[in-house]
């Protein structure tokens, strides 16, 4: 699918402050997006109306090539081919192997599949040592490493990613950027990932969305670095504070 989203006319509030005004937004099936912007500028907020974690108040989302209507059964069946990695990714109690598997257990499938698909994602993310060892021992880049796996296990057709690197070492950090890019390309998966690093939005985005006071500003390819085409990014790349 070309365009797995699209927001029309989509407005958040919180009282009565507009914390999220977007008038229309497609993100690319199949590539990495990532969002940039300013502190509380509404990133956060936009990726979980995205993920359906998060109702909005006014205009419409298409989601996966349906129109969200916010039913409980419609919620369930496009939920189930979403995940997201937060900041700090909780864990159960329990072995690594136990968290990965977490998801797939209200899914119909084989306890054989089940394995096959717990052993495939903690490779992916070069975690399949740790299968046994008790989740709540390691690191935090660790953890996160267990969280993006949990998250590919189910196979979804979208991942969420909300600043999954901002809490860990570098060493760690540059190693889930790799798994990332790698997930993206070798499982064909739609990634959209907040990040206050402009590095690494750099480093990983095929498109970009600025996003400034609730609004989409810009939206790109690697260009955007580079030629942005409105001032507020420019300042904002340039680490000025944007008004």
């Amino acid at each position: 699918m070309t365009t797995p989203l699209k927001l029309h006319k989509v407005i958040k509030r919180y009282g009565e402050r507009v914390v999220l005004d977007v008038d229309q937004l497609a993100v690319k099936g199949g590539k990495i997006t990532t969002v940039i912007g300013p502190n509380g500028s509404g990133k956060s907020t936009l990726l979980r109306i995205m993920a359906l974690l998060l109702v909005n108040d006014a205009g419409y989302l298409e989601v996966l090539g349906e129109t969200v209507k916010w039913q409980k059964q419609q919620l369930l069946r496009l939920r189930r081919q979403m995940s997201m990695v937060t900041q700090t990714s909780f864990m159960f109690q329990g072995t690594v192997d136990y968290n990965v598997a977490y998801g797939l257990g209200v899914r119909k499938i084989s306890e054989k599949a089940v394995q096959n698909r717990v052993a495939e994602a903690l490779e992916m993310v070069g975690m399949s040592a740790y299968r046994a060892a008790d989740a709540h021992t390691l690191s935090g880049g660790e953890r996160q490493k267990v969280a993006i796996a949990r998250a590919v296990a189910i196979k979804p057709r979208i991942l969420f990613l909300d600043e999954p690197t901002s809490n860990i070492d570098i060493s760690s950090a540059a190693e889930i950027e790799k798994q990332i890019k790698n997930i993206n390309k070798d499982q064909d998966i739609t990634i959209i990932m907040v990040t206050h690093n402009l590095f690494q939005a750099k480093r990983l985005a095929d498109e970009v969305i600025f996003i400034h006071e609730g609004h989409i500003i810009e939206q790109g390819g690697q260009d955007l670095f580079t030629k942005p085409q409105d001032l507020r990014t420019a300042a904002f790349l340039r680490g000025e504070t944007v008004f």
